[in-house]
Parts: C-alpha cells; sequence; structure tokens
C-alpha cells in the first residue's frame, strides 16, 4: 500500500518524528486562530460552556445543568475535559466567564485528529501523502472552525479518528495488532464519553461494508482481544453508572425520550431537517481548501469502486470510502441535519484528496485540474463573499464606513484566492501545491477569525449587553437579583452570573422582581414587560444606552434595553415611562 521510501528531503522530513511535529503545531494554530479573540457563541458553546462553569462552581462533576435545566442526556466527557483545561489554566485567568480555556480541548482534539490523519495517511500511501492529507485536513474551513468553538465536534473527531486509524493500521497488517487494537478501543471509548456511541456505530457500519465488499475479515480479528472491549467498558462504565444513580435513572429515559428518539424520528430538538445529500452539498466548502483536489479524488474514488475485490492497489480508497461513506451514509439518512455531525468523515477525505493531489501529476488527466480550480475559485470566493459580509458588521455606518470596508475586505480577499489560484497553476509539484493550499486556508482563517469577527461587535449583541452593564455598574453580583426578559441565549448567562434569571414575557407579572434589581428586557417585548410591571407597582428604569446586535443562534437582529426596576413614584401617570428606542 505505501509509496517506496524516497531520498527527498521532504519526504525524510516527513518521514519521522519532525513530520508529527510539525502537523501539530498547523493543527494548533488553524484551531487556535481567534480561540483568545472571538466572543463565546450560541447557541451550543454557550449551553456547554455554561455548563461546565456550573460543575467548577458547585464541584459537582457528575450531573450536567445549564442554570436549573438538567441536560444529563449529554455524556459528560467534553465538560470533564473543559474543567480540567479551566483549572489548570485558573492562575491565568481570574474570572470562569474567560472563554478561551474552555476552547484549548477543541484545539487539542483538532491536533489528536491530524495526528491520526497522518498515522493513518502514512500506512496507507506513504510519508508525503500522509503529511500532505493530515495539513490540509487540519486547515479546513469546517475542522478550524471546530477546532476553535468550545463544543464536541473537534473533541469527537480526535478520538474517532484515532479510532480508524488503528482500524487501518489493522488493514495494512501492522507488527502488533493486539496493542493497535487497544487503540482502537480506547478512541472507541473516549468518543462515547464525548458524543456517545456514534464511533462504535461508524466503525461497525465499514467494518461491515469492508467485509462485504471484499469478503476478508481475518484482519478484524485482532478486535476481539478481550482486554480491548473491557478497556472500552473501564472508560464508559463508571460514569454511566453514577449518572444513572444520581438522576434516579433519568439520564437513560431522557437519553432515550429526548435524544435518540427525536433525532431517529422528528429530526431532533431543534428540528434541523434537510433533504438527502444535504452533507454532500456542503463538502466542497467546508473542507475547503481541500475543495481544489475533490475531483482527482472522486476519479481515484471511482476506480476503487470499479476494480476487483482482490486488487490491493486499491484496498488504501476502499477503507477510506467505507470510513467516510458509512458516516455520511448513516447522517444523510437521519432526518437531522447540521453542517458539523459529517466532520469525522473528513480525515479519511482529506487523504483521498491528497492521493489525488499526487496522482494528478502523474496521471494524464485533462479534467481534474481545471476542474479542481474551478471548484476551488468558486468555494474560496464564497468564503470571501462571507469575510466582507461580516466586516459590515464593524462599527459604522453601513451605507458609508460599513460599505467601504466590505469592498476593501472583499478586494484583498480576493488577491489571496487570485494568488493561491496562480500558484496552483503554475506550481507542478504535488507538495508546492498543497503548500499553497495551506497558506491559503490560513490565511482566511486568521483574516475571518482573528479580525473580522472580533471586531464585528453587531454580531455578538450579548456581549455588548455584557459591556453596556459592566459600564452602568449593573454587573450582578451575588447578592443581588437580576432578570433578563425575552431574551433566552445562555451566551449572557456566561457572560454575567450563573444566578441570572430567564424571564419569559408571559410569566413577568407572576416573577418575583423588586424595586432595585437589575434588569434586561428585550425590545420586541418592551411594552408587554412595562405593562406587567405595572401591575406590581414597577417600571423599568434606563441605565445605559440599549445594546444592538445579531443573537447568532437565532439569527434575528434584537434590542437590549438595560436598567433597573423601581417603584413608579407616587401620583406619577400610568403611562409616563420611557419609550422603548
Amino acid at each position: 500500500m505505501a509509496s517506496p521510501a524516497s531520498p527527498a528531503l521532504f519526504d525524510q522530513f516527513a518521514r519521522g518524528w519532525r513530520g508529527y511535529v510539525l502537523i501539530a503545531l498547523i493543527a494548533l494554530t488553524s484551531g487556535l486562530m481567534g480561540a483568545m479573540r472571538v466572543p463565546v457563541t450560541d447557541i451550543d458553546e454557550a449551553r456547554f460552556a455554561q455548563a461546565t462553569r456550573q460543575m467548577i462552581e458547585t464541584d459537582d462533576y457528575i450531573r450536567i445543568r445549564v442554570q436549573d435545566a438538567e441536560r444529563n442526556r449529554k455524556p459528560v466527557g467534553i465538560y470533564w475535559l473543559q474543567a480540567a483545561s479551566v483549572n489548570a489554566l485558573h492562575p491565568l485567568v481570574e474570572r470562569l466567564n474567560t472563554i478561551w480555556p474552555y476552547r484549548l480541548p477543541s484545539a487539542l482534539g483538532l491536533v489528536l485528529a491530524s495526528l491520526a490523519t497522518l498515522w493513518a495517511g502514512t500506512v496507507l500511501f506513504g510519508a508525503r501523502t500522509g503529511f500532505v492529507g493530515a495539513a490540509i485536513f487540519a486547515v479546513g474551513l469546517l475542522a478550524g472552525v471546530e477546532g476553535m468553538l468550545a463544543k464536541t465536534d473537534a473533541v469527537m473527531t480526535g478520538f474517532s479518528a484515532l479510532a480508524f486509524a488503528a482500524l487501518v493500521q489493522l488493514r495494512a497488517g501492522t507488527t502488533r495488532p493486539r496493542i493497535v487494537a487497544l487503540v482502537f478501543w480506547t478512541g472507541a471509548g473516549c468518543a462515547f464519553m464525548i458524543k456517545g456511541p456514534l464511533t462504535l456505530i461508524a466503525a461497525t457500519l465499514t467494518l461491515t461494508v469492508l467485509w462485504f465488499w471484499e469478503r476478508r475479515a481475518a484482519w478484524m480479528k485482532p478486535l476481539a482481544f478481550w482486554p480491548g472491549p473491557l478497556l472500552a467498558l473501564a472508560i464508559t462504565l463508571p460514569w454511566l453508572i453514577a449518572i444513572g444513580i444520581v438522576t434516579d435513572g433519568r439520564f437513560y429515559s431522557d437519553l432515550l425520550l429526548r435524544e435518540v428518539g427525536p433525532k431517529l424520528v422528528a429530526g431532533g430538538d431543534h428540528r434541523h431537517g434537510g433533504i438527502i445529500g444535504y452533507h454532500l452539498l456542503w463538502l466542497p466548502l467546508l473542507i475547503f481548501p481541500a475543495t481544489y483536489a475533490l475531483p482527482a479524488a472522486a476519479r481515484l474514488s471511482w476506480s476503487a469502486i470499479r476494480a476487483p475485490r482482490n486488487d490491493e492497489a486499491s484496498a488504501a480508497f476502499r477503507i477510506l470510502l467505507a470510513w467516510a461513506g458509512s458516516i455520511f451514509l448513516f447522517f444523510e439518512l437521519l432526518p437531522s441535519k447540521l453542517i458539523h455531525y459529517t466532520l469525522p468523515a473528513y480525515p479519511a477525505i482529506a487523504l483521498m484528496c491528497a492521493a489525488g493531489l499526487f496522482a494528478m501529476r502523474g496521471k494524464r488527466w485533462r479534467t481534474a485540474h481545471p476542474a479542481g480550480l474551478v471548484l476551488f475559485g468558486v468555494f474560496g470566493a464564497l468564503i470571501v463573499v462571507l469575510m466582507a459580509f461580516v466586516s459590515t458588521y464593524m462599527p459604522g455606518d453601513l451605507a458609508d464606513a460599513g460599505m467601504r470596508r466590505a469592498i476593501a475586505t472583499g478586494l484583498i480577499g480576493a488577491l489571496a484566492l487570485g494568488a493561491a489560484i496562480v500558484g496552483l497553476i503554475l506550481l507542478r509539484r504535488p507538495t508546492a501545491r498543497a503548500a499553497v493550499l495551506v497558506v491559503c486556508a490560513l490565511v482566511f482563517s486568521f483574516s475571518l477569525r482573528e479580525r473580522l469577527l472580533p471586531e464585528a461587535r453587531s454580531l455578538w449583541v450579548s456581549t455588548e449587553a455584557a459591556a453596556a452593564m459592566t459600564r452602568a455598574r449593573l454587573m450582578p453580583r451575588e447578592d443581588e437579583r437580576f432578570w433578563i426578559v425575552g431574551y433566552e441565549q445562555p451566551s449572557l448567562v456566561f457572560l454575567t452570573r450563573t444566578w441570572v434569571k430567564l424571564v419569559e414575557i408571559e410569566n413577568v407579572a407572576d416573577t418575583p422582581i423588586h424595586a432595585g434589581d437589575g434588569m434586561i428586557i428585550e425590545g420586541r417585548v418592551f411594552e408587554q414587560a412595562q405593562a406587567a410591571l405595572r401591575t406590581r407597582g414597577l417600571e423599568f428604569e434606563p441605565a445605559e444606552q440599549p445594546a444592538r446586535g445579531m443573537a447568532i443562534g437565532r439569527g434575528e437582529y434584537m434590542t437590549l434595553n438595560i436598567g433597573r426596576a423601581r417603584a413608579i413614584a407616587s401620583g406619577a401617570p400610568a403611562g409616563a415611562q420611557q419609550q422603548n428606542p
């Protein structure tokens, strides 16, 4: 399977430990871009971070809560990793509402996934192709963004890639099959603690597909080595028992009734539906910059599908196709669809793209290179448009300064994309083209996540509200009550205090709000909230200009009014209150 050894300097460098170090540095750079500057995002990241924060505050590392609501149907692994990161960095970070320590495990998950990709690619195609595949995966658009966010997906992909890389080693004929099998079960067990049994399901589907395709299963026997499953149980079973005890069995009922059931039947909690082919349609954009090599990877994949089942030259592509195909098929058939679900398949696709990148030079293909350039240009242009759009949310008048920023950002992005396309045309060596792809992706990531998103203040209404509360000296304290009416995004809870109360507009009249309590009222329910407060002899007194911006979790532009509740002055007219701006 592997290519013969080469005396070239690049191969000598990539073959040894230096290749793993460089891939780790590339992945860490990709994952950490924006981690310290981009504000906490809604909805998922803020919920994960807030749940971890409450674990630390309550010293309860079994139950998972966001404020008073339990989220025990989620595995606990990511919260433990985030809590370990925050506790380890506590001397550097005094406040628990600083987001970047919570994001560090995701960046390390991306590093693990990239190293596992290199490990698998080296045995399948050789050190050079494995290195390129790991590099273009690490800087990919979706992989980099998920590596920056304090969520499960990057860490899940890291452990999943480790498990699948172990399967690749077994299929290739490792000299230590039992040790490699233990690596598989370790990865699968850790992945279970992050996001449930998805890795085990995908691995089972992959092994089944390979057995039907190749009609050989002898290489799978080390997976039955009894310490392996026992090791996976040792990783998962203690927590499964503990969570069952502390929740009186509610964990299992919630898991079946609120998590597994809705995803299989109704499309999940958020009803994120989509047509079959949804994930495939997003692939060329989300795997950018490997988009350029997708046509070549598709040609090699088609050749592997048509080849005889005993053709060892196609064995590498068969296992990669089974790896990626089983994950894509599983999520395409689920009614619930989100773009990050298929991220664990991206290491396999990146390796196929790397193989296609090298095959373009050795095969007389007339269409793979031009088609790759077109795809690269089209989807790169979409990223440039996104960057220009984000720049319009920076402070300033949209019709004047905002438009100038959008044009300037678009021109700079277009120049970077154009330079990359010229490099792909002029440079013929696959490693040189791979370097162009990596540099282009890192430039885009730096521009978007380090420069544009942190300064696009209108995208982060919770952050703007927290800043306004600080200016008005209204930041909640332990001995004060604070009420947030009509705005349910968890990012504002994370940025303030765990004990702030989110109140629906229908419940304001029955909520024990007292004069002097701090309040935030969302603009669209402002008049309703005022009317409800007046029934209690109270009124809202603004303390700062309203915070305006986008609530990313809802995709809506809104206004947050910041102030306190006060008693209505004796003899004041019933409607004497400042109108909501």
